[in-house]
């Protein structure tokens, strides 16, 4: 593509150099760059990419764009100056790959939790209905046969809009993404317009990154202000006090759904159940009675949001009801495996709200102790490492502490911040995560539920820099079958 057909919409604040260049690739790193690329200097959170621009142009640039002017030019080489270099990515990556987003039904979701069992329940209503679909999240990329384990939630522009162009050359007319607050910081969804915007909830998370509960949540605004289409409709759980002020600092045509009657989507007389949930559902286009194989409070808000987004798209309540009925658990999302007599929830939960919803979830349905396993990350925001420490020991009957990727920190360094925030002695240390599992169930009684927490659908533990494969489904269910021969 010439780069002057890449430029349309792209405000420049300076050109130096010709721009009728064939540009074969678009490249943020300049180790991808290759012979004809249009190298974009982003500056990251450790690296400036303006401090690559020679090695780019070493490696085959033939244009740069940059935020910062470039004063020793080299000879033969266009150099494009721009004001926001991330927002241009996102636009000059869509250009690249011919705009596939504006003929996608995109969907959106953002909130600390319930992105992706909200993103499974919105595909799963949208199949029902005939249409083919994509998702972009946590756990993976999935369209037609293909599915892409995620190495971010939300993809950088250049795959995102990659994967938007072979989704849309496979069929696929809608597509539900996660959109994190890293991606909506980043500008990673710069170039796209999404019809329909969720907000789920939010909840202390991400700190070490947003410094701050207000900067965490004007990054989540983003996709309400500045990447919700003019006839976008924004679905917010009304529930929750940063979706009410949400409600309050957008202009935008909104369906608001929670657990009371002044939401537009409620659920009435909720019943929880090992093995799944049934309530009352009301909506301005009807009400039904819905039994779900998913699991807990959470589960109720997540489907309602759901629900609200199928009214938004004008699917038929008999529709969204058969859909839902259907649906299964998510992989890693309050996941139930059992075995005679006990229960054991393999949850993703990795924040002090999350798990204290998921213990909150299974307190009512225990017969007997409830024990938790979790760890925390290393490198990640330490301040939550207490208080998650606090809700386990205050909600739990046993508490294991174990290892949850501590990546570069010393496991026992993160340990001990967990420490500090338990009140009560009714707590184990188990660093090693095989080990901890094998424990917790070795050690079961009769009527005993056991979470194990932190790490959900994943299936490796990050030590220092490498990944080593360690699945908490895999733990489970060895373990299970030793626990049932054993009795």
């Amino acid at each position: 593509m010439k780069l002057k057909e890449l430029l349309k919409e792209i405000s420049l604040i300076s050109i130096s150099g010709p721009l009728n260049k064939d540009i074969k690739q678009i490249a943020f790193h300049s180790k991808e760059v290759s012979s004809n690329s249009l190298f974009i200097a982003l500056k990251g959170h450790k690296h400036d990419g303006f401090d690559y621009i020679d090695e780019a142009i070493e490696k085959g640039a033939v244009a740069i764009i940059s935020e910062k002017p470039v004063f020793q030019k080299k000879n033969g080489i266009t150099y494009l100056q721009v004001k926001d270099a991330r927002e241009a990515a996102g636009k000059l990556a869509s250009a690249f790959y011919n705009y596939p987003a504006k003929y996608l039904n995109l969907i959106g979701i953002t909130g600390t939790n319930g992105k992706t069992t909200t993103a499974y329940l919105i595909a799963t209503i949208l199949k029902e209905m005939g249409k083919k679909v994509g998702i972009i999240g946590t756990i993976f990329y999935k369209y037609a046969e293909k599915t892409i384990p995620s190495s971010l939630t939300t993809p950088d522009p250049l795959n995102l809009h990659r994967l938007f162009k072979e989704m849309l050359s496979s069929g696929v007319t809608d597509v539900v993404v996660e959109v994190s607050s890293h991606g909506l910081y980043y500008q990673r969804v710069s170039g796209c317009q999404f019809q329909v915007a969720v907000f789920t909830n939010l909840s202390h998370e991400h700190l070490d990154f947003h410094q701050n509960m207000e900067d965490y949540f004007q990054s989540k605004k983003l996709l309400f202000t500045h990447y919700l289409s003019k006839n976008g409709y924004a679905i917010v759980n009304l529930d929750d006090p940063w979706g009410r002020r949400l409600l309050n600092e957008i202009n935008t045509p909104s369906l608001t759904y929670g657990l009371s009657p002044k939401a537009k989507v409620w659920a009435e007389k909720p019943k929880f159940f090992l093995d799944g949930l049934e309530a009352n559902f009301h909506t301005p286009n009807g009400s039904f009675h819905l039994y779900s194989p998913l699991v807990g409070e959470p589960n109720i808000l997540n489907l309602l949001a759901t629900i609200a987004v199928g009214i938004t798209l004008k699917i038929p309540i008999d529709v969204i009801k058969n859909a839902l009925t259907k649906a299964k658990a998510v992989p890693g999302r309050l996941e139930r495996f059992f075995s005679n007599d006990i229960n054991v929830f393999i949850d993703y939960a990795h924040t002090p709200d999350a798990l204290e919803k998921a213990l909150k979830t299974l307190r009512p349905l225990c017969k007997g102790r409830l024990i938790t396993v979790f760890g925390c990350g290393g490198n990640r925001d330490r301040e939550k490492r207490p208080l998650m420490g606090k809700v386990a020991s205050h909600l739990s009957d046993i508490v294991v502490i174990t290892d949850d990727n501590p990546r570069n920190e010393p496991p026992s360094q993160i340990i001990k911040d967990i420490e500090a925030g338990l009140d009560k002695r009714n707590y184990h240390i188990i660093p090693n995560r095989r080990e901890a599992i094998a424990w917790a169930i070795k050690n079961a009684k009769s009527g005993d539920i056991i979470l194990i927490a932190g790490k959900g659908h994943e299936d490796y533990q990050i030590i220092g820099n490498k990944k080593y494969h360690l699945s908490d489904r895999e733990e489970v269910i060895k373990n299970l079958k030793e626990y049932a021969s054993s009795r």
